[in-house]
């Protein structure tokens, strides 16, 4: 692993992106739905999309850096509110909304690094110190009266590559809001005009909230986490995390699945087993292993739910917000670190997957069941396959690497489909180093069983 400093970064630009003079309602105001206070205590996501490019610096300021900022330009133009921010409303103290005046704009800084061996390495799979990832990383600027909802940070390793980060406040959007942002951005600049075939929807009125689930959800987030109220990040970051990145690939995934079917047909279990529902039962178990966690406890892992189709009525895919809740699975410790652990994990999840329709009947108390449970550490999930975050191409070509930095605040495990297969999975885990190394033993000896 690389020496744990910051990377020596200069500060070539700061600068505010707008979306152009006259295409955007001269104000907007959207009010948070009952989805959208969930993520009050989220810090924001932060994502790094790292490109080859083989040029030096004043390359890039002259040729690719005007078609960044003018697509982002014109992306804004399309998903205006996100250069917008959230406050409160002048009415009532419980009640916050996103806001929007013509002319509001986002942070967009540019920054160099001359260090010649370090764009390789961050871009790699293997343990990387957050540390310099964090320099990567735009920070969202604070604010009393609006909190801006985005900022983006293009770092160029000069004959290396660039890095193009984003930090995107939860309470703006889910992800798959977030990564149709990304993929327009990239779309407009690749194609240099506007594009527009996917057109986001605002209309907060779809999700109707008869039994006011949105006040009774606040007044539990306001007792439980007031300092994420006033503006500060409940997460801390520890000290010395790494993070690093394993793959399964689709052959590794169907082996983990029929030994998972294999078993459920011998005791007539059914439940669903899909895909990620596997992968989560493996990361799983490496987690409760990897963390030490007390055989007698109860675990959990929180599976993000993407609800747009199964609230009523259905969202379209394309609503901008946040329309994400909970799906738990908890299971025995002792029983995820026995030899068959997998598949005790796997049934757990896959019974929970099964179960996301009732759960929405459940969410009044989804706030109160995570601050029970997470008196044992969590695993939680952040990303998804579906986003297909290795086709964001800005005419530079596939990404080499797409991290979820924000992972080591929240304690996460990133997904992603593969970059180098189709049906492969790419998973983000930042831990200490001795969870680390524990959790790599665990992931590789468990392959190499499978193989056998």
């Amino acid at each position: 692993m690389a020496s744990t400093h910051p990377l020596p970064l200069k500060i070539i630009e700061s600068s505010r992106v707008a979306p152009p003079p006259g295409t955007t309602p001269e104000h907007a105001i959207l009010p948070f739905t009952y989805f959208d206070v969930f993520w009050i205590v989220v810090p924001p996501v932060e994502r790094l999309f790292f490109y080859p490019y083989p040029h030096p610096t004043t390359h890039f300021l002259s040729s690719l850096l005007p078609s960044l900022k003018s697509s982002l330009s014109l992306a804004l133009k399309t998903y205006y509110p996100l250069a917008g921010g959230f406050r409160r409303t002048s009415s009532t103290d419980d009640k916050l909304e996103h806001y929007y005046v013509e002319g509001d704009a986002v942070s967009f800084t540019v920054a160099e690094c001359n260090n010649q061996f370090e764009f390789e390495h961050l871009a790699s799979d293997h343990e990387r110190d957050l540390l310099q990832l964090d320099c990567l990383v735009p920070e969202l600027p604070k604010s009393e009266e609006l909190q801006p909802l985005l900022a983006v940070q293009v770092t160029v390793f000069p004959d290396q590559g660039i890095v193009i980060g984003t930090s995107v406040h939860h309470m703006a959007c889910d992800g798959t809001s977030s990564m149709q942002f990304m993929h327009t951005w990239a779309e407009t600049c690749l194609s240099g005009a506007s594009v527009s075939s996917r057109i986001p929807i605002f209309d907060r009125t779809l999700i109707s909230d008869p039994c006011n689930n949105y006040s009774f959800l606040y007044n539990q987030v306001k007792n439980m986490f007031k300092p994420a109220l006033k503006g500060a990040s409940l997460a801390n970051r520890p000290s010395e995390l790494v993070l690093a990145t394993f793959i399964l690939k689709q052959e590794q995934i169907q082996q983990l699945k029929r030994l998972v079917l294999a078993k459920a047909e011998q005791t007539k279990t059914s439940f669903h087993c899909s895909t990620v529902v596997v992968v989560f039962a493996y990361v799983w178990t490496g987690f409760v292993r990897s963390k030490r966690i007390d055989s007698t406890k109860r675990v959990s892992i929180g599976i993000p739910a993407d609800f747009r189709a199964r609230i009523q009525p259905p969202l379209p895919m394309e609503y901008f917000g946040n329309c994400v809740g909970s799906c738990m699975a908890t299971a025995n410790a002792a029983d995820l670190l026995e030899d068959d652990g997998v598949i005790v994990a796997a049934e757990a999840v896959g019974n929970a997957v099964d179960q996301l329709s009732e759960r929405l009947k459940m969410l009044r108390n989804w706030l109160v069941e995570y601050a029970t449970l997470s008196q044992v550490p969590i695993l939680s999930i952040a990303g998804s396959p579906k986003f297909k975050v290795y086709d964001v191409d800005f005419g530079l070509g596939r990404p080499t690497k797409v991290e979820i930095v924000s992972v080591a605040k929240t304690g996460a495990m990133s997904v992603a489909e593969s970059r180098d297969e189709e049906g492969g999975v790419e998973i983000g885990i930042a831990f200490p180093k001795d969870e680390m190394d524990c959790f790599n033993k665990y992931f590789f000896d468990g392959l190499k069983l499978l193989s056998e």
